[in-house]
């Protein structure tokens, strides 16, 4: 059980992945391009700040995470989760099944499965999850998660 909390805590920040960093790192993008837009969200959950992660997600962001069943529009759990999730220190982020989907002009959904180790009690541990992420373009320019949704990968599922 604690395990699935850790997931559940840890996958509510994820959408990490190996790509190489961009300009506009601990940003989200202006640019049109979404896989510039991704990789710039991408590069702020490497920074480890929670800070950094959180300023990607709109003020009313949906929020499912693995570890309710519930979403949420609360900021201050979603805040405290991504704190507890850069308290793991993940590292080692892999990509697979990346889909990119540009809507139109200012929707984007990015969606994947992620692996990552994290410190889990007294060991690094290989995790794994689903994840899709909305994103709208702000007045401003700025791409900024809307709704985000993490999920378990089946029972038994092989590494990616």
């Amino acid at each position: 059980m604690r395990l699935w909390m850790i997931i559940g805590a840890a996958s509510i920040t994820l959408a990490a992945c190996d790509v190489q960093k961009t300009p506009v790192a601990n940003e989200a993008a202006t640019t049109d391009d979404p896989a510039e837009v991704v990789a710039a969200v991408e590069d702020s959950w490497r920074s480890g700040s929670a800070e950094q992660a959180m300023a990607l997600y709109a003020p009313d962001a949906v929020v499912f995470s693995t570890g309710t069943l519930a979403p949420t529009r609360d900021r201050n759990i979603v805040t405290r989760e991504t704190a507890n999730f850069m308290a793991m220190k993940p590292a080692d982020f892999v990509v697979t099944e990346r889909n990119n989907q540009k809507l139109d002009d200012d929707t984007l959904v990015s969606s994947g499965i992620v692996g990552f180790t994290a410190q889990v009690g007294p060991a690094r541990q290989m995790l794994r999850a689903r994840f899709t992420q909305v994103l709208q373009r702000q007045a401003d320019g700025r791409w900024l998660i809307v709704h985000e949704h993490m999920s378990l990968p089946p029972a038994g599922a092989p590494l990616p």
